[in-house]
């Protein structure tokens, strides 16, 4: 069951992670949106090393959670959570930075068919640089799990 909807998800998933800024970014710029993409640009550069620099407070706790894994001590558990969650935290408003920004640029009143490239555009910016990173970690299973529930519940959250 589980299998069947990891895969109803998957390939919209996938087609969206690489070609949803790329798309929305031309789109917006058929609109005259120039303003908009570059403040996209300029965010999807630095956001990795301002991400990197949030996500250092995570290390001494996942230090820690490794530290009592290898003692076999289930605290273990809670630091391993609390540092998961920090990084969770970070995705969400990461994701909810990157549609407000867009959103904020969207003119008119009425939510329909031109909503969809700034939609696309923040896809692009809410999650490029987690893309970005989790591709330096290929081997790491977590890392590519997490980027696929950020993806799946950022799709459900613009849907």
């Amino acid at each position: 069951m589980l299998n069947k909807i990891i895969q109803t998800f998957l390939i919209p998933i996938m087609i969206l992670n690489l070609g949803a800024g790329i798309v929305g970014g031309i789109w917006l710029a058929f609109l005259g949106e120039w303003k908009l993409i570059g403040i996209g640009i300029l965010l999807i550069f630095i956001s990795q090393f301002i991400l990197g620099f949030l996500m250092l407070p995570s290390l001494p706790i996942a230090g820690i959670a490794l530290y009592f894994h290898r003692k076999k001590n289930p605290l273990f558990y809670l630091f391993g959570f609390i540092s998961n969650l920090y990084t969770n935290i970070l995705i969400v408003a990461t994701c909810a930075f990157a549609f407000f920004i867009c959103s904020s640029y969207y003119k008119t009143d009425i939510i329909g068919f031109l909503f969809i490239p700034y939609l696309l555009w923040s896809w692009g910016m809410a999650l490029g640089p987690w893309q970005y990173f989790a591709s330096k970690e290929r081997d790491n299973e977590f890392t590519a799990i997490t980027l696929f529930g950020a993806s799946v519940f950022y799709l459900l959250f613009l849907v």
